[in-house]
């Protein structure tokens, strides 16, 4: 049995995400993590401290890099005079530059959670979701300087249909750390090359912003369902009420007949039903700005004697 050295590899992530497939590859005992580069720590609270990100304490183990500017020439002296034979890349959030990405002797891979060329960009699982997918996936790309555009190593369906937005990450997280060690001996021992997209057939992920978040009572209910769905970790889908934005914790769909969208159907200590594009969402939970999660008794309780039927909302 031939014996290989250790793969040398440099890690860029910053999310939860991207921590776990780190501590992944830094357990595993053919590879030798050399350095995370990371995003810089971000303030936060009302004294706006720094507070560090997941990668915060890995300082005393390895070197850890959180340029501000990856153009800066201290920040490529300082990496390429550690000898890599990979850079692994999964949710880093920041463009890399020609440099880096020619810099490791295999180049850049990155983990993206879509199916190449489907759902390129920033909120791929948000999009495939929103989308009504019934299947998403995995795929290991050989990065270059156009977004999501690089060819593809290999690529690994997972089932999303009805998923949430946390229940679908970890079906792909967990699809991702199956494969990608294998992957990585492909690529570094077998010099595994891969295959370019079909860019055609490419369609894009925008990033999420606030105003996604808004329910549009004009939808149909299962289109209003996937944004409930996608958008479970942030914003969080939500409606206007009395001025102010009220999010959305649980809800169901009914078929029933159609009236106009946005509409208050009934409000009962069950649910607040509302009319939208082709039925009716039954809001089972909320969340007012500054307060906890109700349930729908105590939403009713609290409100019954401003929501009526017959009311609008926003």
């Amino acid at each position: 049995m031939v014996r290989h050295e250790k793969i040398k590899l440099g890690f860029a992530g910053t999310p939860e995400v991207a921590f776990a497939h780190f501590k992944h590859l830094f357990n595993d005992p053919n590879i030798d993590i050399k350095f995370v580069l990371t995003q810089p720590d971000k303030k936060s609270g009302r004294g706006l401290t720094k507070s560090k990100g997941f990668f915060g304490n890995l300082d005393k183990k390895l070197p850890v890099f959180q340029p501000l500017n990856l153009y800066d020439e201290k920040i490529s002296n300082s990496l390429k005079n550690i000898e890599i034979d990979l850079l692994v890349v999964v949710a880093y959030g920041k463009i890399l530059p020609e440099w880096l990405l020619k810099y490791p002797k295999f180049g850049c891979l990155n983990v993206h959670f879509s199916l190449l060329p489907k759902w390129r960009g920033a909120a791929p699982i948000q999009r495939s979701i929103a989308n009504g997918d019934k299947v998403s996936g995995i795929s290991f790309m050989k990065i270059v300087n156009k977004l999501d555009a690089g060819p593809i190593y290999s690529s690994f369906n997972v089932d999303i249909e009805g998923k949430d937005f946390y229940q679908a990450e970890k079906k792909l997280l967990e699809t991702s750390l199956k494969n990608i060690s294998a992957l990585i001996r492909e690529i570094a021992i077998n010099k595994l090359e891969p295959k370019e997209q079909d860019h055609k057939a490419a369609t894009f992920a925008e990033k999420i912003n606030y105003s996604d978040a808004l329910i549009d009572w004009n939808c149909s209910a299962l289109e209003i369902k996937n944004n409930y769905l996608a958008l479970k970790k942030w914003p969080v889908l939500s409606f206007n009420f009395n001025g102010e934005n009220v999010q959305i914790h649980d809800l169901e769909i009914e078929a029933t007949e159609i009236a106009k969208p946005g509409v208050v159907s009934s409000f009962t200590k069950n649910s607040l039903d509302v009319y939208c594009g082709d039925g009716v969402i039954k809001i089972k939970s909320v969340k007012f700005p500054g307060k906890k999660v109700i349930s729908s008794i105590d939403f009713f309780n609290a409100k019954r004697d401003i929501i009526s039927t017959g009311d609008i909302l926003i």
